[in-house]
């Protein structure tokens, strides 16, 4: 199925990462402590509890079981050579990967519980995990193909604006000045800047907006995940006025700079 071919795509990539790090590569967070960020529990009896309410725009965290997976453990000189690996498919869209092991000090793999931040216009995520070690080996804790599928609430965050990576734009709500408003922005819209060294992203996306053709304000609207950038989904507190406009451009370390304005109207969105 399509889930497992995103998998077996992203574990060439990350495995090494997965292994090694004590943090996944996907940490977001709202200023949250671990007792306040809704938990997805996926246990050694096979069974799987949700903790919390998955909220849009905030982390969820993610505690695995490692003994769910057995197949593909070895190790090599006294050290473990396997990892596990967790996805998340946000509305069906390309999987993120995140560590849930680590080899600690003593080479013997550990468990990790992730925090994986959820899009500002998820609605649900669909979840699926995979051992791998050096030598190739690869097997799936996927809910026998049909993934392991949480709904995600819309909460009472302010207006997103969302841009897409079908080159659509919306916008969920009415904006009013004073309103903190979320930008949703899909790297992919800017693909030509990207790229990566050494298994880490080294390219991002800038946002610009304006109020009323006034001063420019900027912030970064992506963030790393491994060798790839994602949305970050920062709050913008909109200024008084009457029109709000935005635009985007995208660099790497090699010097590419590529813009998304709108063919150069830039976008605008009404102050109510």
């Amino acid at each position: 199925m399509m889930r497992r071919a995103f998998a077996m795509l992203f574990l060439a990539t990350t495995m090494a990462a997965c292994v090694a790090s004590s943090e996944d590569d996907v940490t977001g967070g709202d200023g949250k402590a671990d007792g306040q960020t809704p938990l997805l529990k996926f246990s050694s009896d096979w069974s799987e509890t949700k903790t919390g309410t998955l909220l849009a725009g905030s982390p969820v965290r993610v505690q695995y079981d490692l003994s769910r997976l057995t197949d593909c453990r070895g190790s090599t000189n006294g050290s473990d050579a396997w990892g596990v690996s967790g996805y998340a498919s946000f509305d069906g869209g390309e999987p993120v990967a995140f560590a849930v092991s680590r080899i600690d000090s003593n080479g013997k793999v550990q468990p990790v519980t992730a925090t994986v931040q959820i899009p500002a216009t998820a609605e649900s995520v669909e979840l699926w995990f995979a051992i791998n070690n050096r030598w190739g080996c690869i097997a799936y804790d996927s809910n026998e193909g049909a993934n392991y599928s949480f709904d995600i609430s819309q909460g009472s965050r302010g207006a997103v604006l969302a841009f897409n990576a079908d080159w659509s734009e919306t916008q969920s709500a009415a904006i009013h000045a004073g309103d903190q408003v979320v930008i949703h922005y899909a790297p992919s819209r800017l693909s030509q800047c990207q790229g990566s060294t050494g298994g880490n992203a080294v390219w991002s996306v800038t946002g610009y907006y304006q109020v009323d053709g006034g001063s420019v304000k900027q912030l970064l609207v992506t963030r790393s995940s491994g060798s790839s950038i994602v949305a970050a989904d920062p709050l913008v507190t909109v200024p008084r006025g009457s029109d709000l406009a935005m635009w985007f451009s995208a660099t790497n370390i090699w010097g590419c700079n590529q813009y998304d304005s709108n063919m150069g109207d830039n976008y605008h969105f009404t102050i109510e």
